[in-house]
């Protein structure tokens, strides 16, 4: 197997493979998206929301947050990061957008990946009672436990927004018709994309060696 990055940042990579079969990356592909571990958002306690969005609407656009993790090695099953956040509309008629950069993180390792995602507007309109005239605040307080988890259990836990490969006709010549394909990956933020492929191949690898050693065991039974 032959390996070329031709595109490298910190959250996407493009390279080159050569030498193998598609089921080998297509192996490596799901690996991505349901095996390799992060954080996200999965209980949400609120204790207020008089916004225009239901307390479900706001607890499944925090779960979709990416959040960034200094070391996620540092976490197992079962360990919880608290988020915090309290916000109201202006005390005068108008609107405040509530962003992500907004979420106080019980861990200083454990943040948003990104500051400007929205979360919720909060209107502040005027009302009249009994000739008086008044304005009523919208506000939210909730706090958000984020958990390890995987790709395989929801959709939240998928490290990448991006895993695809393709085969390059054009290579099958110059290879001697041999396959050659174009991988890309992309990730959503929360994990730098190295780190999503290099643990992607060692699950896969571990599992392998899992299953030799237990062929081995029946083999001599």
């Amino acid at each position: 197997m032959e390996v070329k990055i031709v595109h490298r940042e910190t959250y996407e990579v493009k390279f080159i493979v050569s030498g193998v079969k598609a089921r080998f990356l297509n192996a490596l592909r799901r690996a991505m998206m349901s095996e390799v571990p992060k954080l996200a958002i999965d209980e949400v306690h609120i204790y207020e929301n008089n916004s225009l969005l239901y307390d479900e609407q706001l607890a499944l656009r925090l779960g979709l947050i990416p959040l960034k993790v200094s070391n996620i090695s540092d976490y197992s099953e079962g360990d919880t990061v608290s988020l915090t956040l309290k916000a109201e509309s202006p005390e005068r008629v108008g609107y405040t957008m509530v962003y992500s950069k907004e979420l106080i993180s019980s861990d200083p390792g454990v943040e948003p990946a990104f500051g400007n995602i929205p979360i919720v507007k909060l209107v502040s309109t005027e009302r009249e009672i009994s000739g008086i005239r008044t304005v009523a605040q919208q506000r939210v307080s909730f706090e958000a436990i984020a958990r390890l988890g995987r790709g395989k259990e929801h959709a939240k836990w998928q490290p990448v927004t991006i895993c695809t490969f393709k085969e390059l006709p054009s290579h099958r010549e110059q290879q001697q018709k041999s396959l050659t394909f174009l991988f890309s990956v992309e990730s959503d933020g929360s994990l730098p994309v190295d780190e999503i492929v290099i643990k992607a191949a060692e699950i896969m690898r571990d599992k392998f060696e899992w299953l030799v050693k237990e062929l081995r065991v029946h083999a001599h039974r």
